[in-house]
């Protein structure tokens, strides 16, 4: 599982900023900046690159509590930006890049993941429960921090 999460996370982004007119241009659209500069698209660059370097911890830690705790945060933040991508396509009626990946790859290994995890205890409820809770909080900061 552990290599995994890389494995997709490189295959999303490359989706996302890889294919013609790419995920910026889609997310300006779907989230239109209030102000007239517009959005930053450093920033979502940076953040990728961020979750891109995160998600090879779990190879570090290995089968243990630091390992399961990043390998799961970072899962529930994919499985997150997956049903995100997925409400972009239902509201704007159109594709959105990094939709197929996200569907296909962060939601199936998410819920495999956390079964695992889970049912091994190497994530509490209340652990996993937190960490979703975060995933899908940094979504929301992130549509409220563009729109401004």
């Amino acid at each position: 599982m552990a290599i995994l999460l890389p494995a997709a996370i490189m295959l999303h982004v490359t989706e996302e900023f890889f294919i013609p007119g790419g995920f910026i241009k889609w997310y300006k659209e779907f989230v239109p900046p209030k102000k007239a500069e517009g959005s930053n698209p450093e920033y979502l660059v940076w953040i990728n690159t961020l979750m891109m370097g995160v998600c090879v911890l779990p190879l570090y830690f290995g089968e243990s509590i630091h390992g399961a705790s990043i390998w799961f945060a970072v899962s529930a933040i994919g499985a997150a930006n997956a049903l995100f991508h997925v409400w972009g396509v239902l509201k704007m009626k159109k594709y959105s890049p990094g939709v197929v990946t996200g569907v296909l790859l962060y939601l199936p290994l998410f819920f495999i993941g956390c079964e695992q995890l889970l049912s091994t205890g190497l994530i509490s409820l209340t652990k996993a429960i937190i960490f979703i809770a975060i995933a899908i909080g940094y979504h929301i900061f992130s549509v409220i921090r563009q729109g401004k």
